[in-house]
């Protein structure tokens, strides 16, 4: 240090310190990319882990893809994630760390119509209920419905209500085609106390000989019966006078089988000479849905013509369809379930056939409850696979589609039923509806249609304290101060994880007025008893000056992809410190005691406005053709093939009251729509102290239960895709039927009460709450240590089709496809094209395992010419198809033409150094489940390469029985078999095609026996080993020559250059990657004129070490008396 820098004043001695032991800054290490699914993590966006344990933590293990029982709800791949095998293939050599990139789906702004990413119902809810969709299950208490009927006052049989029946969501059906049904007895009188169906049959003479009666039963049950001149017994009955013939059939039909389902009375004699049996149901059921057909002359059914047929009469009312078994099957129509709360509900395969006015249908009947700790819960009984519909299973599980259905469980809202209803283990009351909106007679909107690219969960905007007057406060106008946001999760964050602010304090110091706060992420079904934590960021503050700042502490950065450009772009201020949100601040806070206090919760479907039109004259609304289809439910006008419109229910839809007493009773409709229990008191948790009770949403079972409760992440699942990617605050209620928020939670709503504090919606308005009262204000709530609130996260969606095992598949790419018209397509460009810039990412390697399309891995090769320092390893298609791709059978998904391989490779005119392929597919276990499958080379291969350059160096062959024998570790993960076995005469054709053979020995196991490029000219860079060590020498004498850059272009600089790069050179020689170079740097390379030019210009000769590829010996055999010498 100069002198200079000392300040001298006055004589003394001056000492300062200068440290020149700093180390030189070690450069980074260079991994491989690897682009696939993964079931979480950061999605699109290029992210490095540096171990396996890391990569587990940010993406979760290895996927072999399962028959997951419940595949809806969480989420698990039917397809194995050839991704994650890849990335623990390469993390288990310890060489170099990893790129990975997360696929979600991605759409082109201006996709096509088939172009759209997510998923959706072949054809969209009709509002007859039969062209498939979205079905909704409304449930109601029966108890809650019968306490307001009452009878009319004209003594009709049926009720009217004097109450509304709210019903309560709780489960959405998804049907390809057809219908999902509700079945049973329909709503209208007391289950209880059912008027079972009657008939009458009389007899006013003998009947005729061999003449018959058939009756079915309510459960199908049939029995048919033949008059006999003599003979009584379980099928037939002796004619003998007209009251014995009377009592024979009484006897018959008590001897018979339907016995046990319709009972007989004594036979009377209503008028003279006429003998009268009555049959009774055992079971009541609709008006119709039995029958007794009879040729039976002098015997009348119901006082109807001699011989005629009829029909029981009475019972339960309405206007279900028939099934022949006796159950009914409608939507539009209350159904009872069974005293337990059991439903059943009938899959019908189509809109059924009509034969002489008959309509069959190819359906089954399934019984179902809500209680998850029954073996009935529904989630146990129906199908929950969405790749199980019909179009699916010929196509992806078996030839003959043994396994199909038309439908399957979305969500389901167990908890929600349990907290509204108190119990779901009671009769109940049920009603099927189509959901959609946007149309009367073809939605454009609603549950089944989600075609919409991926979107990130977030939580609602949190909220700050009333500084008010109580009386004028409004919540809806409450101040926003900051919301998170997914940083790229998609689903997994709002299934998965919560957020609490707790140890809210409001400033006390004189010159900083912020208060503070902690944000702490949770595990969703954590309690707070046991919280798991995620991540917690502490004492932040929203001023923007202080290093504490929330937008500084968790980071406010997102990335988005810019499609003009082809590229992302980051945004905002400051770097992530989360993994899993980032922080978006309202910049126009202007109190800065302001302190978050609560939040805005997730939307609801509504709102669902029945109108109150013509209900005196006894009219229903409609919604449908003639009336505005409102809110989420879609039911049509007109004839239904599963149930009249509204007009003819058993219970119908209205706003109010009907007062006429002629017409039948009516059930006042109001549906509920599924939301996460809030915290109602400070008992609540179950802690030990009452302060430790977050208040906000409740995650447990039940008050004071430490058990999570049920599906909560269906509740939080995006409802629509108009609603994805939307500010919940801002949603047009009228284009998207949602209400914008369920609630809004605040702490200034928390009441005090005798022994404890209570959560009270509206009541600082009520001017009851805690904060309301003029001696407490929010400071004074704080001080009790009621400080913390719990918000959900919500609305995430991965943008996939969910009816494919893989959603990602090359087979639904199709020929031709462009960004546009297909979003697998422009997924899997977009990813590529964010890892194309070589001043963006730095990698040696780039793998997307199981990507077999040609135009997207012929863009893989481009890319890695263009950059010029990275080496692809592409898959080749029609070498093994797994059953994800399409179903064959097992002796026919490897394809073992090589020659027909090697030709389409060699039409595909490569000719590269910057890319190579591997034959054929091999089969691996899976470490957690043990599950074989079977897997694309480069997943092998991406082992091979890492474990290769740690035992030796990367310019050592990647094969070969040192370093190639995949039976022996190479892959880094076990490798059992391959899908075909590969003779001498096959491995030449495949290796003069430059494709490289891994070839399988009886004695020495599976081993790599080529390393050639893409390369087509011959030269030291068409094999593997050269090309990746030409790469390596190129990467890191540019990152050395970044020393100089901005030097002056002197004698002086030159040399320094060549103190850097010749030394490498020479390290790299003795490990054998070289056997010899030559850097020249003087005058001839660069020349006066190019320093005119400011360039430096050097020449760096090498002389490749080549690997030994073919070992030639000759063995001579010699006479006795030879010489070897000669």
């Amino acid at each position: 240090m100069s002198v200079k820098n000392f300040k001298f004043v006055s004589p003394g001695v001056f000492i300062n310190e200068i440290d020149n032991s700093f180390r030189p800054r070690v450069l980074e290490q260079i991994g491989p990319v690897v682009i696939g699914r993964s079931q979480q993590g950061l999605a699109m966006t290029p992210t490095r882990v540096e171990s396996y344990r890391d990569f587990v933590n940010q993406f979760g293990d290895t996927v072999p893809g399962s028959a997951e029982s419940d595949v809806y709800r969480t989420g698990v791949s039917r397809s194995p994630m050839y991704g994650t095998y890849a990335a623990k293939a390469h993390l288990e050599a310890n060489d170099t760390p990893l790129t990975y990139v997360r696929l979600l789906g991605q759409q082109s702004i201006n996709a096509t119509a088939g172009g759209k990413a997510g998923w959706q119902t072949t054809t969209g809810p009709a509002v007859t209920g039969d062209g498939g969709g979205a079905y909704g299950l409304f449930v109601a208490t029966s108890a809650s419905l019968e306490a307001g009927l009452t009878a009319p006052s004209g003594g009709d049989a049926d009720h009217q209500a004097s109450n509304t029946g709210s019903f309560a969501l709780g489960a959405i059906f998804y049907a390809d085609s057809g219908a999902v049904l509700l079945s049973g007895s329909t709503f209208g009188q007391n289950p209880g106390a059912t008027t079972a169906a009657t008939a009458q049959i009389d007899f006013t003479n003998a009947p005729t000989a061999t003449n018959t009666i058939t009756i079915i039963a309510t459960d199908g049950t049939t029995a048919t019966f033949e008059c006999t001149a003599g003979t009584t017994s379980a099928t037939q009955f002796s004619r003998a006078g007209v009251k014995n013939g009377a009592d024979n059939l009484k006897t018959a039909i008590e001897a018979s089988t339907i016995a046990a389902k319709v009972t007989v009375s004594a036979v009377s004699e209503p008028t003279g000479g006429t003998f009268r049996i009555t049959l009774t149901q055992a079971t009541g059921g609709s008006a119709g849905n039995t029958a007794i057909t009879s040729n039976l002359a002098n015997v009348d059914i119901n006082d109807g013509s001699s011989g005629a047929d009829g029909a029981f009469t009475g019972g339960l009312t309405g206007p279900a369809t028939a099934f022949e078994n006796g159950l009914t099957g409608a939507i539009n129509t209350f159904i009872n379930s069974q005293a337990d709360g059991t439903f059943s509900i009938a899959i019908d395969s189509a809109k059924g056939t009509v034969t002489d006015g008959v309509r069959t249908f190819s359906r089954k009947v399934l019984e179902f409850n809500f209680n998850d700790s029954s073996n009935k819960f529904i989630r146990k009984q129906l199908n929950t696979d969405p790749t199980l519909i019909s179009s699916n299973t010929s196509q992806y599980y078996s030839t003959d589609g043994s396994g199909e259905e038309i439908y399957w469980l979305g969500e389901s809202y167990e908890q929600f039923l349990t907290d509204q209803l108190t119990s779901v283990s009671t009769r109940l009351v049920g009603i099927m509806l189509p959901l959609g909106s946007g149309s009367a007679t073809a939605p454009t909107k609603g549950p089944s249609l989600k075609r919409v690219a991926s979107s990130e969960a977030c939580a609602g905007w949190f909220i700050a304290q009333d500084v008010g007057d109580a009386g004028s406060f409004d919540i809806n106008s409450a101040t926003k101060l900051f919301r998170l946001k997914g940083r790229g999760h998609g689903e997994w964050l709002h299934k998965n994880v919560k957020v609490t602010i707790e140890r809210i304090r409001q400033s006390t110091s004189l010159t900083d007025e912020y208060g503070t706060f902690s944000v702490v992420l949770r595990a969703l079904n954590d309690t707070d008893q046991a919280p798991q934590v995620v991540e917690r960021f502490d004492n932040l503050n929203l001023n923007p000056a202080s290093p504490n700042y929330i937008g500084k502490m968790i980071g406010d950065r997102y990335i988005e992809w810019d499609e003009q450009n082809r590229r992302l772009r980051e945004y905002g201020d400051y770097p992530n410190q989360s993994k899993y949100v980032y922080c978006e601040v309202n910049d126009s806070i202007s109190n800065p005691a302001l302190i978050p206090f609560g939040f805005f919760g997730p939307p609801m479907y509504g709102p669902d406005d029945f109108g109150t039109d013509n209900v005196t004259t006894g009219t229903d609304r409609n919604i449908g053709t003639t009336d505005a289809n409102v809110g989420m439910i879609a039911i049509g006008k007109g004839t239904s093939n599963y149930g009249a419109p509204l007009t003819h229910f058993s219970g119908g839809f209205q706003q109010a009251t009907r007062t006429d007493s002629a017409g039948p009773g009516r059930v006042l409709f109001t549906p509920v729509y599924p939301q996460i229990a809030l915290v109602s008191k400070d008992t609540d948790a179950g802690a030990s102290l009452r302060t430790d009770t977050n208040f906000g949403i409740r995650t447990s079972r039940a008050a004071g239960s430490n058990r999570p409760a049920s599906g909560l992440g269906d509740v939080l699942n995006m409802l629509t895709a108009d609603a994805a990617n939307t500010d919940a605050s801002t949603l047009a209620q009228a284009s998207t039927a949602l209400r914008p928020y369920s609630y809004i939670f605040t702490l200034d709503d928390i009441v005090s009460g005798s022994t404890d504090f209570t959560y009270t919606s509206g009541s600082r308005a009520d001017a009851t709450s805690w904060t309301a009262q003029p001696e407490n204000d929010y400071t004074s709530l704080l001080d009790l240590g009621y400080d913390s609130f719990t918000a959900p996260f919500f609305g995430g969606f991965d943008g996939l089709d969910i009816t494919k095992p893989d959603p990602l598949a090359n087979h639904l790419i199709g020929a031709g496809a462009t960004a546009q018209s297909s979003y697998i397509f422009h997924t899997y460009r977009q990813a590529l094209e964010t890892v194309s810039d070589p001043e963006l990412l730095d990698y040696d390697l780039l793998a997307v395992p199981g990507l077999t399309n040609e135009s997207l891995t012929n863009y893989m090769v481009d890319i890695c010419e263009e950059r010029r320092d990275a080496f692809a390893l592409i898959d080749l298609p029609n070498v093994y198809t797994p059953t994800h791709e399409g179903y064959l059978a097992k002796n026919a998904r490897a394809n073992r033409n090589v020659t027909s391989t090697s030709n389409a490779l060699r039409n595909r005119r490569f000719d590269s150094s910057y890319a190579a392929t591997f034959y054929p597919w091999i089969q691996t276990r899976d470490a957690n489940t043990g599950q074989a499958l079977w897997a694309p080379p480069s997943v092998a291969m991406m082992g091979v390469l890492a474990s290769s350059a740690k035992q030796s160096e990367l310019w050592f062959a990647p094969a070969g029985f040192n370093r190639g024998g995949l039976s022996d570790g190479a892959a880094g993960i076990p490798v059992l078999g391959v899908s075909q076995r590969l003779s001498a005469k096959e491995r030449d054709t495949l290796y003069d095609a430059r494709i490289n053979p891994i070839a399988s020995f009886p004695s020495t196991g599976i081993v790599v026996l080529g390393q050639k490029t893409l390369q087509e000219r011959p030269s030291a860079l068409d094999r593997i080993n050269v090309r990746r060590l030409v790469i390596y020498l190129k990467k890191q004498i540019s990152i050395l020559s970044t020393q100089i850059l901005f030097e002056q272009n002197v004698q002086a600089t030159w040399s320094r250059f060549k103190g850097l790069v010749e030394p490498f050179l020479a390290n790299v020689k003795t490990r054998y990657g070289i056997s010899d170079y030559r850097l020249i740097l003087d005058e001839t390379t660069t020349t006066p004129d190019l320093v005119d030019q400011n360039i430096l210009y050097a020449k760096i000769m090498i002389k490749p070490a080549r690997a030994i590829e073919f070992i030639a010996i000759d063995f001579v055999v010699a006479n006795t008396g030879a010489s070897f010498d000669d």
